[in-house]
């Protein structure tokens, strides 16, 4: 009687890891040849532009341009290399047409990367203010006394270190690792 290393249903088991293992790596390497060519090797199709009201604000945000460069290059619709303020959507008229500040009808990068940062400062502004609103004894903290019973509820959730007390780095902590709408 001769004694194999395995039994018979050792070696199957073996055999069918073994070809799904292949068949994994397989399939890997073609979605890993697909990502390269879409992708990272930027060779494939680009993705699909804003398509309306169906997508959500985060997915719209996807495909801003980072850059003043690139939005003037998007919106430029004679190709004269300006950003005419009058050929940019109506929504997008008015929120950048503050941006002109020498009044000659078009963007330019700088004005642009200005705008930008001035909303920015704005906005840091707007969310010192709104926190130090409740802040009543102006120590930089909110706590229950200050906030009232009912808002504490809500509040105390991003007490991080659960002293009692919510400072505006856990308020900035919570707020960005909140899931987006589209996520919930």
């Amino acid at each position: 009687m001769t004694l194999a290393p395995f039994s018979n249903k050792t070696h199957s088991a073996m055999r069918r890891f073994v070809l799904g293992s292949f068949l994994a790596a397989a399939v890997l390497a073609g979605g890993g040849a697909a990502f390269a060519a879409n992708g990272a090797g930027g060779t494939g199709n680009k993705p699909a532009p804003h398509q309306g009201k169906d997508q959500g604000k985060d997915a719209r945000r996807e495909h801003r341009p980072k850059d003043p460069a690139r939005l003037i290059e998007r919106f430029d619709k004679n190709g004269d290399g300006k950003l005419a303020v009058a050929e940019l959507p109506e929504k997008a008229q008015k929120r950048l047409g503050k941006a002109d500040t020498n009044k000659d009808g078009a963007l330019s990068a700088e004005e642009l990367k200005a705008h930008a940062e001035q909303r920015m400062k704005d906005r840091a502004a707007k969310h010192k203010a709104r926190f130090a609103r409740p802040d009543k004894n102006g120590d930089g903290f909110l706590t229950k006394d200050e906030v009232g019973e009912k808002r504490w509820e809500r509040v105390k959730a991003v007490d991080a270190n659960r002293d009692g007390k919510v400072s505006p780095d856990e308020l900035r902590a919570a707020r960005a690792a909140r899931k987006p709408p589209a996520a919930r």
